[in-house]
């Protein structure tokens, strides 16, 4: 075993590897922690859950949707365009007060996260609205145009999950009031809006180029506005607490698609990379040449993927595997070059145990770095 005890060779190798290594630590721990990043500003609009939406009332207003199409999709733009169908139903209640203001449901149904209104389209399917049964009001409307998804989140790529919405509120923001009467409807923030569930779907034009569909949902939330939009609160106004109703169809790309163009080249190359220390430590020129290679191989299919992203402001779970991957070549590469250095100042005698020495040390190090790659690798899954 004398020949493992370090000598000022081995120093001069290992010392600058441990400093090397303490440092990725400490900004490993900086980026775990948020450290660097710039602080972003609080929003103080806020979205809260809404328990029981299937009461209707005589304040109630009930919207569904059919999502005909969709297509467009721009990650970068965080942009699509959808074609669908909407329709509304409200009581005799609010017919009243529409009617006393003037107002048709396209002056009072918002389309939030509608964007680029020169193209936007939404025609009337009733030139009246029609009178059901039950004694509510039915509108229906046919529309078109883009839409702006707040963000897509791909922090687990390439196996993300993209939620593509459709939002709506009530909007009558010129003409907000105190309430007099309590039993006198007399602001449109006064009445609720509700999802029509059982009637709301997505059709079969629906589907995005490199991902499947997964699922259409249904969510409730109320709205609480950081503005009361220029009105003052000494006065008696308060901020705008309006309902949101969203309709969600979310998507996911290919695992298979995934593992077999994104992860076997690099599973190939990794592989390559661990098996290398299996050759003799007596080819240490063939073996110096494996990590170098490997990385630049390894930054080659790097940017392949990163092309496919837009510009993130977080690291996703391909990134992890690839910085986990640099840092496995690393340690080999300063095992291989300790492993020659040793070979290079031993006796000519001494090689064969030296030999035997430095691979029993690469057989355990080879054990320790697989463990590392799946560990670590589940351990980043775990984390994002």
């Amino acid at each position: 075993m004398k020949f493992l005890k370090l000598n000022k060779q081995d120093i001069s190798i290992l010392m600058p590897l441990g400093i090397f290594l303490a440092l990725i630590l400490i900004v490993g721990l900086f980026v775990h922690f948020d450290a660097l990043e710039p602080k972003e500003m609080q929003q103080s609009d806020q979205l809260l859950p809404r328990a029981d939406t299937s009461k209707i009332s005589d304040t109630s207003i009930q919207i569904g949707t059919y999502v005909d199409n969709i297509y467009n999709l721009s990650a970068t733009a965080k942009e699509f365009d959808i074609d669908g169908w909407v329709w509304v139903k409200w009581s005799q209640k609010a017919q009243e007060y529409f009617e006393n203001r003037e107002l048709t449901p396209d002056k009072w149904l918002n389309f939030v996260n509608q964007v680029n209104d020169w193209d936007f389209k939404l025609d009337q399917l009733y030139q009246k609205p029609m009178k059901l049964k039950d004694g509510r009001y039915y509108q229906a409307y046919k529309f078109s145009g883009h839409f702006y998804v707040n963000e897509i989140n791909f922090r687990k790529f390439p196996f993300q999950t993209i939620k593509l919405p459709v939002i709506f509120e009530l909007a009558d923001f010129a003409e907000i009031d105190t309430k007099i009467d309590t039993h006198k409807l007399d602001n449109i923030n006064e009445l609720e809006l509700l999802p029509d569930e059982a009637s709301s779907n997505v059709g079969s034009f629906i589907s995005i180029a490199g991902y499947k569909t997964i699922g259409f949902k249904i969510i409730s939330e109320v709205h609480k506005y950081g503005s009361d939009f220029g009105l003052n609160k000494s006065s008696g106004f308060k901020n705008i607490d309006t309902n949101q109703i969203i309709f969600e169809t979310s998507y996911k790309p290919s695992v298979n698609a995934a593992l077999l163009t994104l992860f076997l080249p690099l599973l190939i190359v990794m592989t390559l990379v661990l098996f290398s220390p299996m050759l003799s430590a007596s080819l240490w020129e063939v073996r110096l040449g494996i990590p170098p290679m490997a990385f630049l191989t390894l930054i080659f299919l790097q940017q392949i993927h990163k092309d496919k992203l837009p510009n993130l402001p977080y690291i996703t779970f391909m990134d992890i595997i690839y910085n986990i991957c640099y840092f496995i070549i690393l340690i080999l590469f300063v095992l291989f070059l300790w492993g020659s250095n040793r070979l290079e100042h031993s006796n000519n005698q001494d090689k064969a145990t030296v030999i035997r020495h430095i691979n029993e040390i690469d057989d355990k190090v080879q054990i320790c770095l697989v463990v590392l790659l799946f560990i670590s690798s589940y351990a980043a899954w775990l984390s994002i």
